[in-house]
């Protein structure tokens, strides 16, 4: 099975609809997380950004990151809360791939996880994980060509 960007994206959708934490999920290239994350202002969200591909003959690798993020009060008393709940969600995303039933991605190595402070024009706080995953690669006969090969 064909596990493009597309679909691994709509895995992790899945995974964050699941979550009984996570209000919003989105994604595209890191500079648009400002606009999807002030729509409608439901915390916390889980972003995913692409950052490359390696291709494999059976196998391709998408390192990505995923940004966890949630509000924080003006007198910052929930700054911990934050950092714990949203650490907590990616650590869970890990988990979901790592020791779930969907055997076309796995998580290659070991992921990085950063913490964030006012992120989101300073009124945002979290993490951001970089994950390394390895989905199905497909062969020439499933290629969209016209004709024999």
């Amino acid at each position: 099975m064909i596990t493009s960007y597309v679909t691994l994206k709509s895995k992790i959708e899945s995974f964050c609809n699941q979550h009984l934490q996570v209000k919003k999920f989105g994604g595209e290239f890191a500079d648009g997380i400002g606009i999807f994350a002030t729509r409608d202002e439901k915390y916390p969200i889980v972003y995913v950004t692409p950052i490359s591909q390696t291709l494999g003959q059976n196998t391709s690798v998408f390192e990505i990151d995923l940004y966890c993020l949630d509000i924080i009060e003006e007198d910052r008393t929930n700054i911990n809360t934050i950092l714990s709940d949203t650490n907590l969600i990616l650590n869970d995303f890990w988990i979901y791939v790592r020791d779930g039933q969907d055997y076309s991605i796995d998580i290659v190595g070991q992921p990085t996880l950063t913490p964030l402070n006012n992120a989101l024009l300073d009124y945002a706080a979290g993490w951001v994980g970089r994950f390394s995953i390895e989905v199905d690669n497909y062969c020439i006969i499933e290629l969209p060509l016209s004709g024999n090969i």
